[in-house]
């Protein structure tokens, strides 16, 4: 599967603090971390999906990161049913709060 990236009618970044994806059927997580000083951030678009004809919110992970093996986890991974985690401060989670809304909201307009 491929993955096609559609023109932004409107976008806005959000920095956040970690965002996380450990897939179960991999032995390493992919991190990005402030606390690293890999700088993850939140792009997040309004586009045209011209296949299904309507507008829709994309929020896309940006940033440095590394792999890591997941050492900290209590369950083994076949007994996983996530796969990832964004972590936000309260004021980065208002942002996107705010941001989603404001795109919500935008929806009708070219």
């Amino acid at each position: 599967m491929t993955i096609k990236v559609l023109k932004a009618i409107q976008k806005d970044y959000i920095p956040c603090k970690c965002i996380s994806l450990y897939p179960s059927r991999l032995e390493f997580m992919l991190y990005s971390s402030i606390e690293k000083d890999e700088y993850p951030k939140l792009l997040v678009k309004r586009v045209w999906n011209d296949r299904l004809k309507t507008m829709e919110i994309e929020v896309v992970f940006l940033g440095d990161y590394h792999l890591e093996k997941p050492t900290h986890f209590k369950k083994p991974t076949s007994e996983w049913v996530s796969f990832g985690a964004l972590i936000l401060n309260p004021q980065q989670a208002r942002q996107l709060g705010e941001l989603l809304l404001k795109m919500a909201n935008n929806v009708g307009k070219g």
